[in-house]
């Protein structure tokens, strides 16, 4: 099966979330998978949201894989793309599409590589199922955690069976880190905890202003809170700084020599300054919260009596969630502002399983010079789900990005390089042949 012309098909469908509207797109991913024997299937949630799972032959009585992946995806600003964000067009040697790399692209990596396992001699040794699921981008409800919820048993969670290990997204290789290519294996995520803040003062005209504004009020508590938290090592982050120390350049192998350090608290402190300029790296140091919304007022000459902030907080995973929400509403209490909390997504670190060591050499296989670590995202993904319940589950995409193709995802311009697509897909399949058989 040819990865290009089936991404270029995935890519034409518009599944922007909301609405998603992926039933078009499920049905034909459902269509090729049948087309090479697979048992498919279409589950669709009681909001009408259509989820693709597909099982390869294998004995039930090992954990299976779950290549996980979502058809749904983020919205464009069609004026601000050079190309057609739903042509599947190719240009310059690059195949552009919002989804291209997030996640449609890893859809048709994973679709591929189940059609070579299907037509390979190699007789399967554990159950290969591939899941391609609604609703991601909107937090998975009629998506991951619908289908864990009504139909377990056919993500691999069946009675008498151990928990699956799970492929997901995560982790894209990274060009520019140092003079090799990075590649990370993710185990985990940080928690996104998404607060409001909401402020009250006294109302008047905007010529005699108050002295208690909820403007100010919720401004001087937006920067009471935002930003990184104190710096602090996780035991995963520490493994991969010790990496880092033997391939960083000085003077930042010295720094990761001593973040890997178990003794690196006040020296996580004392190197901020200098990670700052890795944003991608400081965020995978701190608690971090980030002003995304902020409303008030309707009118220049009306001093509103309130005002609202909303709050994306990414919580290490062993922060300690009630504990970050009680410290937020003392700091602000004295402002008169309050704290709501909307959402909460989190899900526990995985161990390194049998399929770990596969990963480790696909990616030396694709990238011979890659120095690869494990690592933690500062994302989230559906794969917290799956580890919620107990499977172990991993961030993999073989594809090396730099940080302006990091920047088109959920941004303008999304692509992918055909020869990079291939070969990633090449390496996919190989993982999963290797995992399975």
């Amino acid at each position: 099966m040819d990865v290009v012309p089936l991404l270029q098909e995935l890519l034409r469908f518009d599944t922007t979330n909301p609405p998603g509207n992926e039933l078009p797109a499920a049905e034909y991913l459902h269509s090729r998978l049948t087309d090479v024997g697979l048992k498919s299937e279409i589950l669709t949630s009681a909001g009408g949201r259509a989820n693709v799972v597909a099982r390869t032959e294998g004995p039930g009585d090992k954990p299976a894989i779950v290549l996980l992946s979502h058809l749904d995806v983020v919205g464009v600003e069609r004026d601000r793309w050079r190309q057609d964000p739903f042509g599947g067009e190719i240009h310059g040697g690059e195949l552009w599409g919002r989804g291209a790399l997030d996640m449609k692209g890893i859809a048709a990596m994973h679709t591929r590589a189940v059609s070579d396992l299907v037509t390979s001699d190699r007789d399967p040794r554990r159950e290969v199922i591939l899941v391609s699921v609604a609703d991601e981008e909107a937090g998975g409800t009629e998506g991951a955690r619908w289908l864990l919820a009504e139909h377990a048993d056919k993500v691999g969670f069946a009675d008498g069976r151990p928990p699956p290990e799970v492929l997901g997204e995560g982790a894209f290789g990274l060009s520019e880190v140092f003079a090799r290519p990075v590649m990370p294996i993710v185990l985990g995520e940080k928690s996104a905890l998404w607060l409001n803040l909401n402020a009250r003062g006294d109302p008047g005209h905007g010529a005699l202003p108050p002295q208690n504004q909820a403007a100010l009020n919720l401004t001087r508590a937006v920067t009471a809170v935002a930003g990184y938290s104190t710096p602090r090592i996780h035991p995963v982050m520490r493994e991969q700084f010790a990496v880092f120390a033997r391939e960083a350049p000085q003077p930042l192998a010295t720094v990761f020599k001593m973040l890997s350090s178990p003794a690196a608290g006040g020296i996580a402190r004392a190197t901020k300054r200098a990670l700052a300029a890795r944003p991608a790296v400081a965020a995978l140091l701190s608690d971090t919260t980030a002003t995304t919304q902020l409303s008030g007022g309707y009118k220049h000459n009306v001093v509103p009596g309130e005002a609202h902030a909303a709050l994306d907080c990414r919580l290490l995973p062993d922060t300690d969630v009630d504990g970050f929400v009680t410290a937020m509403r003392k700091r602000v209490k004295r402002l008169s502002v309050e704290v709501e909390e909307v959402s909460r997504h989190s899900g526990p670190v995985s161990r390194k399983g049998p399929l770990f060591e596969a990963l480790v050499r696909a990616s030396r296989d694709a990238e011979p010079e890659a120095v690869v670590v494990p690592s933690l995202t500062a994302g989230i993904t559906d794969v917290r789900f799956f580890r919620s319940r107990g499977a172990t589950g991993y961030g993999w995409v073989p594809l090396v990005l730099s940080a302006a193709d990091l920047a088109t995802i959920h941004g303008h311009d999304e692509r992918v390089g055909v020869q990079a697509l291939e070969k990633a897909a090449t390496s996919m399949s190989r993982v999963v042949l290797e995992a399975a058989t």
